[in-house]
């Protein structure tokens, strides 16, 4: 059986901060203009869509969104990458895991067009052997399919695999109930754009994880 470290990606491998802010910013100027209304409509109307699709997968997916308003979504993620930093020491991390004999694996409840696109943006693709996204697995990472759709697929031993997160919610509970250690990245709310309360009360919330790290290189001591 196979080791595995599921990578939370938002707030653990990528700060994406500022771009998530800049592409909902450049979402609600494309719906201004393909219906030829106010930004001020424009926002109204964005937010009210993503209050009533709160707390589910489909509410990070960028993609749906802009088939829902008849806007190409991938202009407002192309035009904002620059945006997109990695946190320090990820692509180092990711090289030494990989050497220690586990498995990459990234799960997120981004949609797979979307985090393909920016892993791709700043050149980590390559180090995961596989990417489960919630457009996968039809959920968000809380439900826990993500991880048990890793460790059925890829013949993964759940004892000798991790879930590194910064989300107590969608990283870490999932992950202990089927018997994954669990490592939380601390640093990690700084690094999400809140522009849904279902995200910022996740962070809340107390972790319970194996290890807590405040620096990717930490993993190191644990693995």
């Amino acid at each position: 059986m196979s080791k595995i470290i599921f990578w939370d990606w938002t707030g653990t491998l990528a700060n994406e901060a500022r771009l998530d802010e800049a592409v909902c910013r450049s979402l609600e100027e494309d719906i201004a203009a393909e219906r030829n209304i106010p930004l001020t409509e424009a926002e109204r109307l964005f937010n009210n869509h993503l209050k009533d699709i709160e707390n589910s997968w489909q509410w990070h997916d960028y993609v749906q969104h802009g088939e829902d308003f008849e806007i190409d979504w991938k202009h407002s993620q192309e035009i904002n990458l620059n945006k997109l930093v990695l946190v320090p020491h990820a692509r180092d991390i990711l090289k030494y895991a990989k050497g220690k004999g586990f498995l990459n694996v990234l799960v997120t409840n981004a949609v797979r067009d979307v985090v393909l696109l920016r892993a791709k943006h700043v050149g980590l693709i390559d180090m995961f052997e596989a990417v489960i996204a919630s457009s996968d697995v039809k959920a968000l990472k809380a439900e826990g399919k993500h991880f048990e759709y890793g460790l059925q697929h890829l013949d993964g031993d759940p004892h000798k695999s991790y879930s590194v997160g910064d989300n107590p919610v969608q990283d870490i509970q999932p992950a202990k109930k089927l018997g994954l250690k669990t490592i939380f990245c601390e640093f990690g709310e700084k690094l999400v754009h809140y522009h849904s309360e279902h995200i910022s009360n996740n962070h809340r919330e107390v972790s319970d994880a194996d290890y807590n790290i405040k620096n990717l290189l930490d993993i190191k001591r644990i693995l």
